[in-house]
């Protein structure tokens, strides 16, 4: 199972993942590509966005985390905008797919 906690509070989103989905063979698991594309993406452009301090690790298959910190106005909508874009996508994602993936989300304005 894939087990996501995404957090956000005060300019600061956090998202942490670890597990393999199980849905089928290494290299054919939808569950998980999907949930690899959400959490990359995501990854990719918060790191690259301009006013936000980016900190991700992905140290072996199964495993990606990151911290992101918005400096400011248009960075902090940023991180609201990838906080609501992850949330919809895992809620759906554990929705369809519940033996699968467990999704915990604290998001504070």
């Amino acid at each position: 199972m894939i087990n996501v906690l995404l957090e956000k509070k005060a300019g600061l989103l956090r998202c942490k993942a670890e597990g393999h989905a199980l849905f089928d063979q290494k290299g054919r698991d939808i569950v998980c590509a999907a949930a690899t594309v959400l959490l990359r993406t995501a990854a990719q452009v918060l790191g690259d966005w301009p006013g936000i301090a980016f900190e991700g690790a992905a140290p072996e298959r199964g495993t990606l985390s990151f911290e992101a910190k918005a400096d400011g106005g248009e960075a902090k909508a940023e991180l609201k905008f990838a906080a609501d874009f992850l949330k919809a996508g895992f809620d759906s994602l554990a929705k369809e797919f519940p033996q699968n993936v467990q999704f915990e989300c604290n998001l504070e304005e």
